[in-house]
């Protein structure tokens, strides 16, 4: 993995990060939360993976959506 480079603080890749951490959230609730449209969460979440972020996408059981995450560091 590349060298982290955490986005500035107050940006809105910083406000994504800090929706990605825990448990993380589904597209729509990050679309919905941040005001975005589902392809600009996708980019956004793009940018951070070109930045060293690792986002994981738990597949949601039965009828359930997907749910995206960072990946713990350790």
């Amino acid at each position: 993995m590349s060298e982290l480079k955490p986005p500035k603080t107050g940006s809105k890749l910083a406000k994504l990060s800090q929706y990605l951490n825990g448990d993380g959230r589904t597209l729509k609730a990050l679309s919905k939360s941040l005001g975005w449209q589902p392809h600009t969460v996708r980019a956004a979440m793009t940018r951070l993976r070109q930045r060293g972020y690792e986002i994981e996408r738990v597949p949601g059981e039965g009828a359930k959506p997907s749910v995206f995450r960072l990946a713990d560091a350790s």
